[in-house]
């Protein structure tokens, strides 16, 4: 009886695209909200939210550009009180950077978790934020 083996493995080069892709999202992420915060800041433009304007509740988003100014600055404090979602964000997408980074620069083996329902996490994740801002919100 003959048994079967495993498949061979895949080359490096494509056992890591997801990291590649991973680290160039990011960076670009990156590189488009400091543009974004440092025309914001130095424009001296009031960027007012649309949804807040029309009705009077902030979006899950609100008092985003604040805390990532905030954060750009130093003061990490203030811009967790401001917005907790932008700084978990922020923290989530330089994490996800290194990792990446390292995966490729150093050629290590690529991690696969198994998620499951973590789309179902980042919607409470986002939902927890936005009930956090609806909670400190003035009028």
């Amino acid at each position: 009886m003959i048994v079967p083996s495993e498949p061979p493995p895949l080359p490096w080069k494509f056992r890591t695209a997801p990291e590649r892709l991973l680290l160039v999202l990011a960076v670009s992420a990156a590189i488009l909200a400091l543009v974004f915060v440092f025309i914001s800041h130095y424009a001296h433009m009031p960027w007012v939210c649309a949804w807040r304007g029309m009705t009077g509740i902030p979006c899950a988003g609100c008092g985003g550009t604040r805390a990532a100014v905030l954060l750009i600055r130093g003061d990490w404090w203030q811009a967790l009180v401001l917005n907790p979602g932008v700084v978990l964000g922020a923290a989530a997408l330089i994490g996800a950077a290194l990792y990446s980074a390292a995966v490729i620069f150093f050629r290590l083996e690529p991690w696969r978790p198994r998620l499951q329902g973590w789309r179902w996490w980042l919607a409470a994740a986002v939902a927890v934020n936005w009930l956090y801002l609806l909670a400190v919100s003035q009028p």
